[in-house]
């Protein structure tokens, strides 16, 4: 599953301005796998998860690539880390609409 971290009351899958794509963590990237807790640990408290399969992720056309994650992440973070991204061809119009359809 990929876990993406999101913030209550708000969407959890939509870009912000100037972001080219969505950061998520890879469950089974790790051995062991990353729990939902040890995600959460590191942010803000009363943060939350959304996770989807990959599979739901690619059947809405996107793809998801490995991008290494930022310094205060934990070490097992940052290795699992990667980012939901547009499809081949598809216009930044089209990359919202389908993560929209992630929610």
């Amino acid at each position: 599953m990929l876990i993406r971290v999101t913030e209550p009351g708000k969407p959890a899958f939509q870009l912000r301005g100037g972001e080219q794509g969505l950061s998520v963590f890879d469950d089974e990237a790790m051995d062991p796998p990353l729990t939902e807790s040890e995600v959460l640990a590191n942010f803000r408290p009363g943060s939350h998860v959304a996770a989807r399969s990959l599979a739901e992720v690619h059947a809405k056309g996107l793809e998801v690539v490995p991008v290494p994650g930022a310094a205060p992440l934990s070490l097992r973070l940052r290795d699992a880390h990667m980012e939901i991204r547009a499809g081949q061809g598809m216009t930044r119009s089209q990359f919202k609409e389908a993560l929209k359809e992630l929610e």
